[in-house]
């Protein structure tokens, strides 16, 4: 379709040319018939200069205008219907071309322009910023080095709308500044745009964010990592993973897996954008996270998670970790979502407008992966339970 619209194209550049040239000749002819005679107008006026007789009026030269306006007529009676043709083949490439120009204008933005690049790093696999946190009374406590999330999973985890909107305001208490004009940032709805329809080009697929993951537990217990595959297996055919036929792992392995998975920073999984940590956990996001168990999740981006056992059942726990949050939206019983609450079970954008690679329904954790984060969210005030599990897990070894 694209050498279609070439085609046409250069089609059409030739007409141009035509018509430009020819026009060009016939300036030219007549100023070389044009005889530059001062004052000749007092012996002769040009309006009583006598013409061309009837006789060569009538008949070649007028044959000579004839013709010329058949020449022309007939280039356009041909070049037209060739052109109106091609018309639906060049609507098509002009698409592609669209979605091809405005992700290389994107990439530009996020490279030289906004310079996304310095934080969340080449192909927006996850990088640092610095950072300086202040108190509570905005008086200076430390400079540090942020981890920026990897952006090659963000349109898994958010709504392309979801994207546009923390483009837009940033991240307050992060370097993540405004980037939009509403937000008091530089940037145009249209530039921002063109960083989204890059980011989506740089989107990993279902398969390599699956084996992030996997690998990450993998790296820190071999045998966890198999025992969490068989259930994965098992639950092949399950449909719904809040029913009773949905197999889950046992309380000791969901606990260990809630507890990677909650705390993962690896770069290689993803540079800690599949962290609950990174927003719930003050600190975790530079690498001083709260290190007592019965203070971890006690605010940050997020709200604090310690006793969220009884705010929500465990199946809206469920459901909140995998879908996230809507703008406006109620969640649980009382929760009432910013729509900045990232569903990591079912991709974000799956049937939407604006989902460009239609990845499917696939989220960025497995259902027993969401259930372990459940579990061990869940039993975070429980300091015992929780180291209980992790020398269980360490004695299985």
């Amino acid at each position: 379709m694209i050498a279609l619209m070439t085609t046409q194209r250069s089609f059409a550049y030739v007409v141009l040319a035509i018509v430009v040239i020819g026009g060009a000749f016939v300036v030219f002819a007549q100023m070389r018939k044009g005889r530059a005679e001062l004052g000749s107008e007092i012996e002769l006026a040009p309006n009583r200069k006598e013409y061309l007789p009837d006789e060569e009026l009538e008949g070649p030269k007028l044959n000579k205008a004839l013709w010329a306006a058949f020449a022309l007529l007939a280039i356009v009676a041909v070049s037209l219907p060739m052109y109106w043709l091609a018309e639906p083949g060049r609507q098509h490439g002009a698409v592609e071309h669209y979605q091809e120009l405005f992700t290389h204008r994107g990439e530009t933005m996020y490279v030289t322009g906004a310079q996304c690049v310095s934080c969340h790093g080449t192909k927006a696999v996850g990088g640092t910023a610095s950072f300086v946190v202040t108190d509570e009374n905005g008086q200076y406590v430390s400079t540090v080095n942020w981890t920026a999330p990897s952006l090659n999973t963000l349109m898994y985890r958010f709504s392309v709308a979801e994207v546009k909107d923390i483009l837009t305001y940033g991240r307050p208490g992060t370097p993540m500044p405004a980037w939009g004009v509403a937000g008091g940032g530089p940037n145009t709805d249209q530039q921002l745009k063109t960083v989204i329809d890059y980011l989506w080009s740089i989107q990993l697929t279902p398969e390599e964010m699956r084996a992030q993951v996997d690998n990450a537990i993998k790296s820190v217990d071999e045998g966890l990592h198999d025992r969490m595959l068989a259930v994965r297996e098992a639950n092949a055919e399950v449909v719904d993973p809040v029913s009773d036929e949905f197999e889950r792992l046992d309380r000791a392995d969901e606990l260990w897996i809630g507890e990677i998975l909650f705390n993962l920073d690896d770069a290689a999984a993803g540079g800690n954008a599949f962290s609950c940590a990174r927003c719930h956990v003050p600190g975790a996001s530079f690498g001083q996270p709260w290190s007592p168990v019965g203070e971890i999740a006690k605010g940050a981006l997020g709200p604090n998670l310690v006793g969220i056992e009884d705010r929500l059942t465990e199946n809206q726990h469920f459901l909140l970790v995998t879908n996230g949050t809507e703008t406006g939206k109620q969640y649980g019983s009382v929760g009432l979502g910013s729509g900045r609450m990232p569903g990591f079970g079912v991709n974000a954008n799956n049937g939407l407008t604006g989902d460009i690679r239609k990845f499917g329904t696939s989220g960025m954790l497995s259902p027993e992966q969401v259930w372990s984060i459940v579990t061990y969210e869940r039993n975070l005030s429980k300091e015992r339970a929780i180291v209980a599990a992790t020398n269980e897990n360490e004695g299985e070894d």
